[in-house]
């Protein structure tokens, strides 16, 4: 199927809620409680002369192929919505994902945007710290440094299981100054070149943070994901960099 074909069947809203319903293996009766009988036949006629749906018995269900492609379309749908939230959440700001972590964009849909406020200016970095206080492991890639993370983190190194960091030069210059040796579960990497983004992933929750066009970085405001997906997203951003990077201590 080329791809002209793929987006003209998604590009009717009554086809796609159709499908959907089938996904919910919703019978004939209940899609026309919501969808009227005359375009419910000819939506149903459409998805079968492109093969995406069977009928049999009077019902009407999902081939192999329109199950596949629906999948592929939600998957794209999420992609996309959450790449939307991104470029209004962050107008002034590059979003720069590593390719592969672009196409996976979906597992970070549940993501909540905090935001500075006037009254609470610190509020990005009161929340992310309060979640760190929750967790038992994090691993991170660290291009920028609050100045009381070092102190914070020495603090957290006596409880956690496992603090692993991916760091510029810039930041390995500042952290160097501590006893970090001092700590067996503590993993430091170098990376040669800054990450488009900052990101720190635990046990309990995924934080991003992204920079400015300019250069500088958004301390206003913090991408904050809880989802078993978005964890796992995070997961594998950070072994990303790590596979990029050198390992110190």
């Amino acid at each position: 199927m080329k791809i002209t074909d793929f987006m003209r069947i998604f590009s009717s809203e009554r086809r796609i809620e159709v499908l959907d319903a089938l996904m919910r293996q919703e019978t004939k009766d209940e899609i026309k409680k919501h969808i009227p009988s005359s375009t419910y036949a000819f939506t149903v006629n459409y998805l079968k002369k492109v093969g995406f749906v069977r009928e049999a018995d009077g019902e009407v269900s999902l081939t192999d192929r329109g199950y596949a492609n629906l999948v592929v379309f939600e998957r794209f749908k999420e992609s996309i919505n959450t790449l939307r939230l991104l470029y209004e959440a962050f107008p002034d700001h590059t979003i720069a994902f590593p390719d592969e972590f672009a196409l996976r964009l979906s597992e970070i849909r549940d993501a909540e945007i905090i935001v500075s406020e006037p009254s609470d200016i610190l509020k990005p970095h009161r929340v992310f710290i309060n979640n760190l206080r929750k967790t038992r492991e994090i691993y991170g890639d660290s291009p920028i440094l609050f100045p009381d993370y070092p102190e914070f983190f020495k603090g957290l190194a006596e409880s956690l299981e496992t603090i692993s960091l991916v760091v510029t030069q810039e930041v390995l210059d500042i952290i160097s100054t501590y006893p970090l040796e001092d700590y067996s579960n503590l993993e430091v990497y170098l990376i040669p070149e800054t990450p488009g983004i900052a990101a720190t992933v635990t046990d309990t929750f995924l934080s991003i943070g992204f920079f400015y066009k300019s250069g500088s970085y958004d301390f206003t405001r913090d991408l904050i994901a809880t989802s078993p997906e978005a964890i796992k997203f995070g997961r594998d951003l950070i072994q990303h960099y790590r596979m990029q990077s050198r390992r110190i201590i």
